[in-house]
């Protein structure tokens, strides 16, 4: 009995030396093969090091040649200076990001820690992707808005061209940059599910590769990109003032005059200059609300020719009380550096045939449109124009101003 007891306690001995030895070795084998999955993502972190280094050297160079251009464009203020600081901010910003991904940082963190470490860096890319180019698509948006060239003062030519091809110019950067974004954040984010993956593989869990970061990420991308357009077209399209349908109503302040001449003349010889020109019966002597230049001591006097039996060529006593404008359309963006903003005003059906045998019979020659019985304008007539428009550049003391003189032209 004392013998099989003694049997028993020696099994007992070997079945927990054989243990402890077997323990030993899974032991050994686990630190075998995370010092393996260590090696393997040993290329990963060759990737996050060559990347930070492209970061502290391709920006700088970026910097410098993005200030040279703007300084050359004489846009220092505020493009350059703007597009420096955002420089140094995506440099700052993405050197803290991988902070965690350099390859000392990565040899020497353990499995579990290494993986919080590329989801934090997976989700931080993201988010610091979409702000910035929507930063940098914001910044080229205006950019373009503020280039996007002026428009002709050729009365024939005119036409919103300029909005519109800066509304394609910034279609076309968004589609870049997005690209550009999609091709970046796969590249980027590949290397740190590549590294989850391994570390995932380790403990017999398969991850399969889930495309939803991505698609959030592709989203909200497409939003920003959608909400700039939106603002761009908003910001780009004109106000319209429309007569009513059915409104044949006039206030007959509007008149089409040809050029006979115009000059500039001190004040105390205007009036001699006038009684001279209203000599001629076929002769209408005015003045003009146009600006005189530096010298704003002179005034300018047209001499304007009879063309009809009432004296203007275009007129609602000419078309026998009928309206002479349909609508008008304006746009404050479209103002010039010299703080002019154009108007595009169509005419009615019945002073479009007028304004187009106008145009024929005065091409190469100066037509002035006159209202309330000054000249507002002055155009050089290249050809007929056929499409029953014509166009305004002036200044404005303020918005407020442009929308009552739209509104007070609507209803001639």
């Amino acid at each position: 009995m004392e013998n099989q007891e003694n049997n028993n306690l020696n099994e007992l001995d070997q079945l927990k030396a054989q243990y402890e030895e077997l323990k030993q070795r899974f032991e050994q084998q686990e630190i075998v093969n995370e010092r393996l999955i260590k090696s393997t993502i040993q290329d990963n972190a060759n990737y996050f090091s060559r990347y930070r280094k492209t970061v502290m050297i391709a920006y700088p160079i970026l910097a410098v040649l993005g200030f040279a251009y703007f300084t050359f464009l004489g846009e220092l203020l505020p493009f350059g200076l703007s597009f420096l600081l955002l420089m140094v901010f995506s440099i700052v910003f993405e050197l803290w990001l991988t902070r965690n991904a350099k390859q000392q940082a990565m040899e020497n963190a353990d499995l579990l820690t290494l993986s919080k470490n590329m989801q934090k860096l997976k989700s931080g890319y993201a988010v610091y992707m979409v702000f910035m180019l929507a930063l940098g698509f914001m910044f080229i948006l205006v950019h373009i808005l503020k280039n996007k060239g002026y428009l002709t003062s050729e009365i024939a030519e005119y036409n919103m061209a300029p909005n519109y091809n800066a509304i394609w110019s910034i279609c076309f950067v968004g589609l870049l940059l997005l690209t550009f974004a999609i091709l970046a954040y796969r590249n980027f984010v590949g290397h740190c599910n590549d590294v989850i993956r391994q570390i995932v593989s380790y403990d017999d869990k398969p991850q399969t590769k889930s495309p939803r970061t991505f698609l959030l990420f592709l989203g909200s991308m497409i939003v920003v990109f959608g909400i700039g357009i939106l603002l761009v077209h908003f910001a780009l399209r004109p106000t319209t003032f429309a007569r009513a349908e059915n409104d044949i109503s006039t206030e007959g302040k509007l008149e089409f005059w040809e050029v006979y001449a115009d000059t500039l003349v001190s004040p105390d010889n205007a009036k001699i200059v006038m009684e001279q020109w209203m000599q001629s019966d076929s002769i209408v002597v005015m003045k003009s609300e146009l600006p005189v230049g530096e010298n704003q001591q002179d005034s300018r006097i047209f001499a304007l020719k009879k063309t009809t039996h009432q004296g203007p060529a275009i007129s609602s006593g000419v078309m026998g009380g009928k309206p002479i404008i349909q609508s008008v359309e304006t746009s404050v963006s479209s103002k010039n550096d010299d703080g002019y903003v154009p108007i595009i005003v169509h005419m009615t059906p019945d002073a479009s045939q007028l304004w187009s045998q106008f145009t024929r019979e005065t091409a190469g020659r100066y037509a002035a449109l006159v209202i309330n019985g000054a000249v507002v304008l002055e155009w050089y007539v290249q050809c007929e124009i056929n499409n029953g428009q014509f166009f305004i550049m002036h200044k404005w003391s303020s918005d407020e101003e442009l929308e009552e003189f739209c509104e007070m032209l609507v209803r001639q």
